[in-house]
Parts: C-alpha cells; structure tokens; sequence
C-alpha cells in the first residue's frame, strides 16, 4: 500500500501534489506558512522504505530532496518500539527534526497513517516537542475520499486518475474506505455469534489443559487470565494465562491463532501465512528488559517482539496444518504445549533466577 501510494503521488503534477500535502498531510497548525513555503520548493518526491541510522521510513515525503514529512503506515498493527523503549513514532519524529535542523527547514510532519491502528495518547499537534515533528493521524479513508475527488479531475492526466480509480477501488476492496461497520459487517456478525461458542469452546479445552500442567502453570483460572479473546485490530484470536513464577510478577503463556503475522505486526522476520502460536510474555518494565536480554535462550523458531506495554516470545506454525482436522484443533494445540513444556519451563524459570 506504500507503494501504491508512492507511485500515485509521483505521477501527480507538482501543484496537484503540495495540494494533495495540504488536504491530507498538513497539521492546522502548520497551514499559514504553507504557500510561502512551498513557493520556494521546486521538486516534490516520496520515497518508500527509506533508510535511516536507527530504523527505516516506510514513507518519506522529501521537498528539494529534504526530508519534511516521515509517513509511518499501520492498518492495523500496534505501534513498535525500538530497544531503549521509545516507541517508533517518537524515534522517527526526532530523527526528521534533526535532519531538517542540518537542511534549515523549520516546519517537519510526522503523520501515522492508519485503518484501525489507535495512535497513543500524546500523539496530538500541540505536542511535537515529545515527538520532534508536528504530529498528524490520517486514516485511510481519508486518502480513499481525496482519490474519488481525483477521478473526477479533468484537470489531471488520465493515467493519474486511471491509477486513483484503482487505488480507490483496491481499498474499497480491503474494507479500508470507511473505519464503520456495514451491512455486510453485521450479516457476518449473526453468522459469527452461531460460531462464536463453538470457538470458545475450543479455546476454553486449551486453557483448561494448562490449568492442569503444575507449575509455573498456576492452577485453575485467576482474575487476569482470559480463556479467548478476538482482537480485530491486531488479527488476533487468542488466549492466555498468567504464571505463577515469583519473583516474576507479570510472566503469562499465550496461545491462539495470527492472521498474517508479518503484516500484522510489521516485523520482516516473522511468517507471511496465517499461523498458530504459542508464547511466553511479560509486562513490566524490568522483566520486559530480562525476557529481551535473555530472547535468544528458546532457540531459532521464537520471535521477540516488543511493544510500549508488553513483550512476548512467540513461536509460528501454519495455520492451515492446524486445521487439517478442524475438529482436532485443541488436540493439536495441546499437543504442541506439552512438545514445547519443557523448554518453555526451562525458560521462565531461568528469568525467575536472574530477575532473583
């Protein structure tokens, strides 16, 4: 979607994209000097996956060559952190700020692009000395309304509009031209809520096996725990629960199913396909820091992912090879913890001893 956004917004006359800038983009805040400015600027560009020393852009609008504006695009992913626990917006938006100091340009934009990715709370214009740039959120919808106003411009080339009709309709394909619920939305619904038990229900034999393993899996179910959860945002259906393995105070097992990992979560290393994961998580502060220091302990098929609240080490498997017998997926998930239960023992309780 960077792509297509990127190769869209380069076909458009130089006007037509400051313009495309200012209805989409640009921060209220940055709107009275934006003529003069941009009066000044004799080439814009955007640039997809840009690299820079701490990370790498999916979007960067460059005026003259300059980095003014850095696009990070989520459609439904949370937002990452880097490894000093800052999370990637605050580490783009400072970097950007830098880069223009160096160019001299006074006014730099950073926009979070999303479907139904929640920005954090202090993402908002009047604090851009938190994330070094103005903050801007944009939702998808917005862009799909300005390509419709596109389509209709006589004005523009007729590959440009023909290219936006597309994007457009590629968008209303994905469900992406509106945040609300339509009719179609509701009907699945009644078709889930029929549903819905029997997977609770499957979720529910999962848990319940690990309520009976001894420890660190405590006994029964406690107050934190949750049997199944659907978690539309993250493409997520999952379940956990907590450990009992003092000191630790937040360690919990995970279990559920991923809908396309890599695109979910925005991190290259994990798998493509729809998969199964089991995984074990914390969330303080200072076990946050141990279970990340000590990732590489379970071996090559876990994945560390870190995010402001939480980090998880995660395990995949295809989600297809789990449904082979749709009836069996409990069996197979039980399977696979008890497979798993010793080095995920080993594991937690070696956090217990350092963390000690």
């Amino acid at each position: 979607m960077s792509e297509c956004l990127a190769d869209f917004f380069n076909r458009l006359p130089h006007e037509a994209k400051v313009t495309f800038i200012q209805k989409i983009f640009l921060p209220s805040v940055c709107a009275a000097d934006w003529r003069s400015f941009t009066s000044e600027v004799a080439a814009v560009h955007m640039k997809t996956q840009y690299e820079i020393p701490n990370g790498r852009l999916d979007i960067v609008i460059l005026f003259d060559s300059q980095p003014t504006l850095v696009i990070e695009n989520k459609v439904g992913a949370p937002i990452g952190k880097r490894s000093n626990n800052i999370d990637q917006l605050r580490t783009y938006g400072n970097w950007l700020k830098q880069a223009a100091d160096l160019s001299g340009r006074k006014c730099t934009v950073l926009c979070l692009l999303t479907h139904v990715t929640k920005p954090p709370e202090t993402f908002t214009e009047d604090n851009c000395d938190l994330y070094g740039s103005i903050p801007k959120l944009v939702r998808w919808s917005e862009i799909a309304d300005e390509l419709q106003v596109i389509t209709k411009d006589g004005r523009l080339p007729l590959d440009v509009r023909t290219i936006a009709r597309e994007f457009h309709l590629f968008l209303l394909e994905q469900n992406m031209t509106t945040e609300f619920a339509r009719f179609e939305d509701f009907a699945a619904a009644t078709v889930y809520v029929k549903s819905g038990s029997r997977i609770s229900y499957t979720f529910e034999t999962i848990f319940d096996h690990l309520s009976e393993l001894g420890e660190p899996f405590s006994n029964g179910a406690i107050k934190d725990d949750a049997i199944v959860d659907f978690d539309s945002e993250g493409n997520v259906i999952h379940g956990w629960k907590y450990l009992s393995a003092a000191p630790l105070k937040s360690a919990y097992f995970t279990y559920g199913i991923s809908l396309q990992p890599r695109r979910s979560f925005s991190i290259d290393s994990l798998p493509d396909e729809d998969s199964v994961f089991l995984g074990v998580g914390v969330e303080t502060k200072k076990e946050m820091q141990l279970l990340e220091a000590r990732s590489k302990d379970l071996g090559g098929d876990w994945h560390c992912l870190s995010f402001p609240e939480y980090s998880v080490m995660v395990t995949f498997r295809p989600l297809h090879s789990a449904l082979a017998q749709p009836e069996l997926f409990a069996s197979t998930m039980i399977a696979w913890i008890n497979q798993l239960r010793p080095n995920v023992t080993k594991f937690v309780r070696s956090l217990q001893k350092v963390y000690a």
